[in-house]
């Protein structure tokens, strides 16, 4: 399975291999929120051990779930009021750690199971 976030759109398209010929087959989107990027430098990223994955679209940092059925589900998203902002979480997802040009610092977050 890979996710793939495009510039200015408000979700993200998940592909899943085809088990019959081995093709990757779009087989959702996740609805998220976004604004005006051109900047890829903030990879998304897959926490395993909390089943989340992290995503900067635009403006914001989007912390979506994998459920147990497989569906996702966008838990928090993070508005850093600007898009030229970098960042990643920590391995096992306890810590997210942005830098932007608004701030002009690092912050971080510690995550915190609801």
């Amino acid at each position: 399975m890979f996710t793939l976030s495009q510039t200015d759109q408000e979700y993200i398209s998940v592909f899943e291999t085809n088990n019959i010929n081995k093709q990757f087959t779009k087989t959702r989107d996740i609805t998220i929120k976004c604004g005006s990027d051109a900047n890829c430098l903030f990879p998304q990223q897959y926490v395993n051990s909390k089943c989340i994955l992290l995503s900067k679209n635009g403006e914001y940092v989007n912390l979506i779930r994998k459920k147990q059925n497989g569906e996702f589900l966008t838990e928090q998203s993070i508005h850093l009021g600007t898009n030229d902002l970098f960042g990643g979480m920590s391995e096992d997802g306890q810590y997210l750690i942005t830098w932007d040009t608004q701030a002009r610092q690092i912050q971080i977050w510690r995550y915190h199971e609801l």
